[in-house]
This record gives C-alpha cells, sequence and structure tokens, in this order.
C-alpha cells in the first residue's frame, strides 16, 4: 500500500520587505502559499505532512500568525510533523509550544533525531532547531528502525550551497547515506532541487513556496513523495504565483524623456501584478535628458506587485568632461577622484553637476 507524504519547507510567514514597493502583497502571498500547500495535500490525498523549518519568522510572528496556522492544521486533518529551522527554532515562547497546537501536529522540539512510525513499514526522524546553533545533524546519526527509513530536517547541503547562503546545520549527501536514511526531506534552501542515485532520490529540497529574494533559482512548491514498498518516488510540484524578476534597459544615448518610457514599456510588456521587478538603469543618456525616477516607478510599477530602480546611467562622459580648462572641468574631476577612492555620493554627485552647468533640473 502506497504512504503518501506531501513535504514543503521555508514558507516564511511574516516575512517583510521593506527593499521592495509592494511589500505588504507579498507577504499577504505567503499565507495564501501555504493555504496552497494545503490544498494541494488534500487534493492528493496526502497520509502525511511535513515541514522542513522555517515556517514563519519567529521575531513577527504572534496570535494571529498562530490562529492562521493551527486552521490550516487542522484542516488537512491527518499528521503533519514539524522539524523546525533557524528562523522558527522550538522554544518555550514560540508558536510550536503552545498548549492549542492542534493534536495532529508534531513538533521535532530538540536537536537530536526522533522517531514516529508513518505505518506500512515507514519510519520518520526528526530533527529540530533550538536557539542554539545545532552543529552537523548527521555527524553521529544511525536510524536502526529499518524498512524505509525518512529524514526531516532543516539544514545546509554542503556541496551545493547556493552563493551568500548562510550554512547551518550542514551536512554531506555520504552522510545522509552513512545514517541509513533512504531520503532527507530537507528545508533551508528557497531553491528546490531532487538528488538522484541512479533513479532513486537521496535528499530534496521543496523551495520556498514563493520566491523570498532575487536571484533564487530551482523550484518553488511542494514535494509529493510516495513510499510503495522500497520504492520511493518524488514528484515537485510549482505552487508559486509571485516572480521574482531582474532587468536591465540600456538608456545610452536616450535623446528624451519620451524615448526612455518607450524603452520602459517595451522591457516591461509581459509583466504583470505578480511580478516584483528590479530594474536597472544603465548607460550615459544624452544631455539635458531628464530621468524623474519617482515618475518612472509610479508610472510603470503601477500595474506590477512591485517595481524597484537601481539608477546607474550617467548623463555625459565624465572623462571627457574632466579635460575641460574650466571650473566645469575641474569640479568633475575633483568628483571622479573621490568615486575612484570609493565616496559612494560622488556618482550623485556628478550627475547634479553636470545637470547643472547644462541648467537642467533632474531628480534627486
Amino acid at each position: 500500500m502506497t504512504l503518501r507524504i506531501v513535504h514543503c519547507a521555508d514558507v516564511h510567514l511574516e516575512t517583510v520587505f521593506p527593499e521592495t514597493r509592494g511589500g505588504a502583497a507579498r507577504r499577504h502571498a505567503l499565507a495564501d502559499a501555504f493555504a496552497r500547500i494545503v490544498d494541494e495535500a488534500l487534493a492528493r490525498e496526502a497520509d502525511v505532512l511535513t515541514i522542513g523549518g522555517d515556517l514563519y519568522e519567529a521575531g513577527r510572528a504572534g496570535p494571529q500568525t498562530a490562529r492562521f496556522l493551527f486552521e490550516q492544521f487542522a484542516r488537512f486533518g491527518k499528521p503533519v510533523y514539524i522539524a523546525p529551522g533557524n528562523h522558527d527554532p522550538y522554544a518555550h515562547a514560540s508558536i510550536y509550544a503552545r498548549s492549542d497546537v492542534p493534536a495532529n501536529v508534531r513538533v521535532f522540539n530538540e536537536a537530536a533525531w526522533r522517531a514516529y512510525p508513518l505505518g506500512a513499514g515507514v519510519t520518520l526522524f526528526g530533527f529540530g532547531h533550538t536557539p542554539a546553533e545545532p552543529g552537523r545533524p548527521f555527524a553521529h546519526a544511525r536510524f536502526d528502525r529499518g524498512g524505509v527509513q525518512i529524514a526531516l530536517a532543516h539544514g545546509s547541503d554542503e556541496e551545493r550551497c547556493p552563493p551568500n547562503k548562510r550554512a547551518t546545520a550542514p551536512f554531506r549527501e555520504s552522510e545522509v547515506r552513512a545514517a541509513g536514511a533512504a531520503l532527507l526531506l530537507a528545508g533551508h534552501y528557497h531553491g528546490g532541487y531532487v538528488v538522484d542515485d541512479g533513479g532513486a532520490p537521496v535528499l530534496a529540497y521543496p523551495g520556498s513556496p514563493e520566491p523570498i529574494k532575487f536571484g533564487e533559482t530551482g523550484t518553488h512548491g511542494a514535494l509529493v513523495v510516495d513510499i510503495d514498498g522500497p520504492k520511493v518516488q518524488i514528484e515537485p510540484v510549482d505552487l508559486a504565483r509571485t516572480r521574482l524578476i531582474d532587468l536591465t534597459i540600456e538608456l545610452d544615448g536616450a535623446p528624451s524623456e519620451h524615448a526612455i518610457g518607450k524603452a520602459f514599456e517595451e522591457k516591461l510588456s509581459g509583466c504583470g501584478g505578480h511580478d516584483y521587478v528590479r530594474l536597472r538603469l544603465t548607460g550615459a543618456i544624452a544631455r539635458g535628458t531628464r530621468l524623474d525616477r519617482e515618475l518612472l516607478a509610479d508610472r510603470y510599477g503601477a500595474p506590477l506587485g512591485g517595481l524597484e530602480l537601481i539608477d546607474e546611467t550617467r548623463i555625459a562622459d565624465y572623462e571627457s568632461l574632466a579635460e575641460e580648462p574650466n571650473v566645469r572641468g575641474h569640479a568633475i574631476a575633483d568628483l571622479l577622484e573621490r568615486r575612484t577612492a570609493g565616496d559612494r555620493d560622488a556618482e550623485a554627485a556628478l550627475r547634479v553637476l553636470v545637470a547643472a552647468f547644462d541648467g537642467v533640473e533632474i531628480a534627486p
């Protein structure tokens, strides 16, 4: 008889997104995503729901978060197993320690492996984070229940760590095998993937159900895990509705504000209300051309979930102007030296200076 698990992780409920417009909508979308995971588990008639940590942000989650989660757990109705992560560690004041946690929920509340039989010769071993750094979860792990042994933990696959991702509870594929686990259902990496060995999955991340940061690769959703005797199969299910998109507009020689607007329209065509765009502006625009970032963000960001502009344009060939034997040339040369020395304000000052000498008012 097949045992079916739906696995998710890294929902990050109550995350704030102060760096981009539309942050409140993105926060709300995280709750919608978890409700869709429960919908998927019910539609797939899953026997078990597993959560690989970072379900919520401990520093911002409150009574409303608890009520929402408990409602979703109760709606699923069948066993829910949670391995807390570094953002939602088990502690006496955490949501997981409340007395009204639904009876179908089991939380792995310490940095040690604990076993729960799932039936049909399948045992789930879970490892939870507490506020203290947990170390290497598989360093001394030995699973000896027999049958199909599934591990559930929040941690870092050292061999595939994304750039700039903080390592927590690190492990290697070889350690998972040595412990006796047929499969590790993991959390921590926001881009999902499955590692296979000859067609049999060894470890798997579902990815965050909605992308959290720009530049994340991999899938975003949940995993449907079917266990039939010794055979284990995984189906990734993409559930994300939000897209985080990085785009660049080259504005070299842009002659007018109208031309810049046309470039925006062309680049943003196909983007809509669920898209959060980080748009980088580059190149040397024609002198005297107005570049009003606030106007552009308001006008072209309105149909989107959010639009963040990163202005790296120049309004002149500063190096050539710096050679002029006049006040403008000397002032530009001085600012170029400051920029080279690491002065972060020098680039903006160059733009304002050249515009001032050209008699053009630009937006700050």
